[in-house]
């Protein structure tokens, strides 16, 4: 009966122990949620940006089915084409003229969005040319400054390509 009694003892875990085992385990525990957290604060960003730059993607394309663009700013949200479901993304439009040649834009879009309180923005930049003559003329007229030399933005292309005064 004695030699049961002492096994018996020896079988369970003392008290110091289960105290240690369970200050690892909470531990553990802490940490296996603290980087859950973080993964989950990284997904909901990579989202957002990820709705960014497909919003700004689709504005873009918008711009090159209309064709040649006007020259000018302008701003709005997605609350027309998308009701409701983007409320904190807005949109900006630039249209200039490329120093390439008066005949390119340089059409950039910008599409910002709130992240933890905190205005964040993707950017797009695209060239777009006049795919006729009567859009190169059109160009031509909207040039803005009229002292400028006629075929500026074609010399600064020739530059560009190497092709300058030397």
């Amino acid at each position: 009966m004695l030699a049961r009694l002492a096994n018996r003892d020896r079988a369970g875990f003392t008290l110091l122990e289960v105290v240690v085992a369970m200050a690892i385990l909470a531990t553990v525990l802490v940490v296996l949620l603290e980087n859950h957290s973080t993964s989950i604060r990284m997904s909901e960003r990579a989202r957002k940006l990820s709705i960014a730059a497909n919003l700004a993607r689709d504005l873009m394309t918008e711009i090159e089915m209309k064709g040649f663009p006007d020259l000018g700013s302008e701003t709005g949200d997605f609350e027309e084409k998308y009701p409701g479901q983007f409320p904190d993304f807005t949109w900006e439009r630039n249209v200039n003229i490329s120093i390439f040649a008066d005949f390119i834009r340089e059409v950039e879009v910008k599409v910002t969005y709130l992240e933890d309180g905190r205005p964040r923005s993707i950017e797009l930049l695209n060239f777009i040319g006049a795919r006729d003559v009567k859009e190169q003329e059109r160009a031509e007229e909207e040039v803005p400054d009229e002292d400028a030399e006629p075929g500026a933005g074609s010399q600064a292309l020739s530059d560009f390509a190497g092709e300058g005064d030397n």
